[in-house]
């Protein structure tokens, strides 16, 4: 690798410097035509494995539009490039459905701040400052809409609901011989549903004995609250969760279903 050549551009409209335009030659790309300049930039161009790699810098204050390398190849012409040095030492924010704080050109150490128009909420940094190398950090955020996008549906069940604006809720169902692990309501809470999709597993076991004997007695009573007390007390002896219970009743309702058909 040979460096080749250094040309420092300015652009004497848009500088405060004086100093002209200079080209240090330390070996000269003889093959390769000059290219235009690039004002307030330097360009660095060296040898690399017989190609010629040109690479543009823009000065302190300005920043780079285009693109930043550019070669000679063996048909001795440099591959095609639209190439700038703007004014601010870092490119101009972008935020889209959102507003920042800004006074013009970006320069060194400049910091502004972000904030979204109604109905949308800020996702990342509300702030970024303008570095040395060109570059903002923390990352510019997005401003995202406080509505919902269409939830999916869990494999064997589907959704019910049409509107998935900010507030909204949808229901979960899962079709015959299935039933649902998960949250079955769901609401668009800033533009996220407010649960991880739910499941829908296959019903593969018969009712465990101790619902079967649960619902049994629960049929016997007369008195729905002394039946609903004795129900659950029966459930809480015999160790069953909520999740075991709803697992058992989705057995007997599809086992109700089957025989009816």
């Amino acid at each position: 690798t040979r460096e080749a050549e250094v040309v420092v551009s300015r652009d004497h409209a848009k500088t405060p410097f004086k100093q002209k335009r200079k080209q240090i030659s330390f070996w000269k790309a003889e093959h390769c035509p000059e290219l235009p300049p690039v004002n307030n930039s330097v360009f660095i161009a060296k040898e690399v494995e017989g190609q010629i790699l040109g690479t543009y810098v823009c000065i302190k204050g300005y920043h780079l539009v285009g693109k930043k390398t550019v070669f000679c190849n063996a048909s001795k012409e440099w591959d095609n490039t639209t190439t700038e040095c703007r004014l601010g030492h870092c490119p101009d924010p972008v935020l889209v459905n959102g507003e920042f704080s800004t006074s013009g050109p970006a320069n060194v150490s400049d910091k502004i701040t972000f904030k979204c128009i109604d109905h949308y909420i800020l996702k990342g940094s509300n702030w970024s400052q303008c570095l040395e190398d060109h570059t903002w950090a923390p990352p510019f955020p997005i401003c995202k809409s406080r509505d919902c996008d269409p939830p999916g549906n869990p494999a064997h069940g589907y959704f019910k609901g049409d509107n998935f604006t900010l507030g909204s809720t949808i229901s979960y169902y899962c079709k015959d011989r299935y039933y649902l692990v998960g949250m079955q309501e769901q609401q668009c809470i800033d533009g996220e549903w407010s649960s991880a999709l739910p499941v829908c597993k296959l019903i593969q076991e018969a009712p465990k004995p101790e619902c079967e004997k649960a619902l049994l007695a629960f049929q016997e009573r007369k008195d729905l609250c002394e039946a609903i007390e004795n129900f659950m007390q029966q459930l809480k002896e015999s160790g069953m969760t909520m999740e075991e219970l709803k697992y058992s009743l989705e057995l007997k309702k599809a086992e109700l279903k089957a025989k009816l058909l």
